[in-house]
């Protein structure tokens, strides 16, 4: 019975030789967690945003509070679950290519970051601007606002669900590479 338990716990975490100190272990998973967890509500508060701009919201208050919303507390989590994921994946014994969902996990989280910063942060930047000039805004120019977030919140919905579940995909050449 206990020999199950035991399988079962190998494919849920590294060995305890691959771990990192168990004094950085659980305070970097914290911030992880609480960093992907803020980014996650951030990115509704930039879809709540766009939903009222398409609901005809003045976009002197949509825009400045989503170009806001973006640079203040978006991205920062962006990038704070990205470097907390890396350490922790690197640090931890999982490995950046190991298993797949770490892969996976990593380019949604990095794409995420990299998205908010080289294109939403930009755009939102010129549309708070753009705004605040007495620029008129039509449906479609909000449509982004609100898509966009809800895709990201898809994929890190999905990030979640992997972290989560830990599924025992692993690449092909890692698992060779540990068979006897």
């Amino acid at each position: 019975m206990h020999a199950a338990r035991d399988e079962h716990r190998t494919h849920m975490s590294p060995p305890a030789a691959q771990r990192p100190a168990s004094a950085w272990r659980k305070p970097l998973l914290v911030i992880h967690v609480a960093a992907s967890a803020g980014l996650i509500g951030a990115v509704l508060v930039l879809a709540a945003l766009g939903v009222a701009g398409l609901r005809g919201a003045d976009p002197r208050t949509v825009y400045p509070a989503a170009h806001l919303v973006d640079a203040w507390v978006v991205a920062p989590l962006a990038v704070l679950a990205l470097a907390t994921g890396v350490l922790q994946a690197v640090l931890g014994g999982w490995g950046l290519a190991t298993h797949w969902w770490v892969t996976i996990k990593l380019a949604v989280t990095a794409a995420t970051a990299a998205v908010v910063i080289v294109v939403l942060e930009p755009r939102l930047a010129a549309s708070a601007e753009a705004a605040i000039a007495g620029q008129s805004f039509t449906t479609a120019d909000f449509l982004p606002l609100a898509t966009a977030p809800a895709a990201a919140l898809t994929l890190l919905i999905a990030n979640v669900a992997l972290g989560i579940s830990k599924p025992r995909w692993r690449r092909r050449s890692c698992a060779t590479k540990e068979a006897p």
